[in-house]
């Protein structure tokens, strides 16, 4: 797909998710009856004006490029019986880079400049056309200075939706509308999309989910959501995923993933039971906590190593200025803090060795557990049926073969004796017919001419040696 139609697809998607979540959240959330959507000549006029611009005058090109599409909503409240009042009014438009698609650019994000055209032309209409608030995409984005914008007090209401590469929307609006209903009408993705797209991000760092855990926060700048929306998303998914568990380290929730899945809500109330009675817990419980265990493990190594880089940044600055030092002095303060330095890194690299050394070991643990568990889950034939059905295969197949060549020795054919007469003279004539010469000419078209008969062109016989030829007559 080039991205003419990526970015059209795009402006396609945005205009039906809007129009389906504004239908969805009506009455529900947002302080409003009814609303009516019209289609407005903003985004055409917008794209041919910049065509123009640009010197292109092609109609066919004007319908290929996207932002082309604006949509006007009219939301109404009631005020007393059928009579209501417009409370609202929406405009929204996808601003496309429209210069980088027609010279066939990789297009970037939407900048300052291309923000205040757009709301530029608003400032002409009449006051009561005037939009209360407008909402312009992206498929590529903003940047940062036309972000900045959302926050001005004069004109209307601004709300930024970009594209994101999961499928997702990055949305900017201003602090005041987030804590009001209308919050929830830019919000167009559902729950299950957003727990798709933080299952995408999920697959993505599967080595990180395996091994130390991945933070909240960290899952928050991934997908693009604020911290309380992601934990949200977190439980979620491990309801969904019974592998997934959380693990609180230090007032931050981590999220990691077990070898083996929980048993259930059915089994936990037994598994208490259990622990009550001082019963052994069982596999599925031991690799969980050991993998909780794993992950504490993992963050405190974590941050151990960086303890590590920072004082092998200081030893490396230190030999270098001590090598660039010119006076004693100098190089002796620089020897001094070298020596503490590296005797601090010794200590750190001695613990960050220990946490190596019980991660193998809980690891090792864990692994041979999970292939002792998975073996267990499935019932394998033993070798006593593995070897009756072997031989009882091999004597069925020996029975088999010995009966197709049976079949192979006594099979009756249909052919009669006269049959093989009358097939072996119509080969006789096909060999008779391929021996013969073929001839050619008038010959060949004269059937009444003996064969016998020499050709006018032919030489006679020579003469007979016993007999004398007579003198010819003149």
């Amino acid at each position: 797909m080039d991205e003419r139609s990526r970015h059209r697809q795009f402006e396609a998607q945005f205009h039906r998710q809007l129009r389906a979540r504004a239908g969805a959240v009506l009455q529900r959330d947002l302080p409003a009856d009814g609303f009516a959507v019209v289609s407005l000549p903003d985004g055409i006029d917008h794209v041919r004006a910049t065509l123009t611009g640009l010197g292109h005058y092609d109609r066919k090109l004007l319908d290929e490029l996207p932002g082309t599409q604006a949509m006007g909503y009219r939301f109404r409240k009631r005020v007393f019986g059928p009579i209501s009042r417009v409370n609202a009014r929406l405009r929204a438009q996808v601003l496309a880079p429209i210069e980088a698609l027609i010279e066939g650019q990789t297009p970037g994000p939407v900048g300052r400049e291309e923000v205040l055209d757009a709301l530029a032309r608003y400032e002409l209409l009449p006051k009561r056309e005037r939009p209360t608030a407008v909402a312009f995409a992206s498929a590529t984005g903003f940047t940062a200075e036309a972000k900045s914008l959302v926050d001005a007090e004069r004109g209307p209401t601004l709300i930024l939706m970009g594209g994101r590469e999961d499928g997702g929307w990055d949305v900017t609006m201003p602090t005041r509308l987030r804590s009001t209903g209308w919050a929830k009408l830019f919000e167009l993705e559902t729950q299950d999309e957003r727990l798709k797209r933080l299952l995408y991000h999920l697959d993505k760092n599967a080595s990180l989910l395996d091994s130390r855990g991945i933070s909240v926060p960290e899952l928050a700048a991934e997908v693009g959501l604020s911290e309380e929306q992601t934990e949200a998303l977190v439980r979620r998914a491990c309801r969904q995923d019974t592998r997934l568990l959380t693990v609180v380290h230090e007032g931050t929730l981590h999220l990691s993933r077990s070898p083996l899945a929980d048993e259930g809500q059915t089994m936990s109330l037994w598994s208490r039971i259990r622990k009550l009675l001082g019963f052994k817990p069982t596999v599925a419980e031991q690799v969980r906590m050991l993998t909780t265990q794993r992950v504490q493990l993992e963050q405190q190594r974590k941050e151990l190593d960086e303890r590590v880089d920072a004082l092998e940044t200081e030893e490396r600055e230190a030999v270098e200025k001590g090598a660039a030092a010119s006076t004693v002095v100098e190089k002796k303060q620089l020897a001094g803090k070298l020596v503490r330095t590296r005797r601090q890194l010794r200590r750190v690299r001695a613990q960050a060795n220990v946490f190596s050394q019980q991660l193998d070991i809980i690891g090792t643990h864990i692994h041979h557990m999970t292939l002792a568990q998975q073996g267990k889950q499935v019932s394998l034939p033993s070798a006593e049926d593995l070897t009756q059905e072997a031989a009882q295969a091999e004597q069925i197949m020996a029975e088999l073969s010995a009966n197709a060549d049976l079949a192979a020795g006594i099979e009756v054919g249909a052919q009669t004796p006269m049959m093989d007469e009358e097939e072996a003279a119509i080969l006789a004539e096909f060999e008779q017919a391929a021996a013969k010469p073929e001839t050619t000419g008038p010959e060949a078209a004269s059937p009444s001419k003996a064969p016998s008969e020499p050709a006018a062109s032919e030489e006679p016989p020579p003469p007979d040696d016993k007999s004398k030829a007579r003198p010819e007559m003149s």
